[in-house]
């Protein structure tokens, strides 16, 4: 499973592995960094996996995250 979304500086990609849900950000300059993993083992996992994942990319691509990191 997979998910992408676009901003000016760049891209948030969000994907699932056996170990967990994996969150790397590729910027427009060509930087790629790991902002986050969330482990999980089950469904339930998974899911509370994706919603952790998607809630740090919305933090991620919002303007001020810059500002503030």
């Amino acid at each position: 499973m997979k998910a992408h979304v676009s901003t000016a500086q760049g891209r948030a990609n969000i994907f699932q592995d056996e170990s967990g849900v994996h969150l790397r950000i590729i910027e427009t300059s060509g930087t790629i960094w790991e902002a986050g993993f969330f482990p999980a083992n089950d469904h339930a996992g998974f899911g509370q996996a994706w919603e952790n994942a998607l809630a740090l990319a919305r933090d991620v691509i919002d303007s001020s995250f810059a500002a503030r990191h």
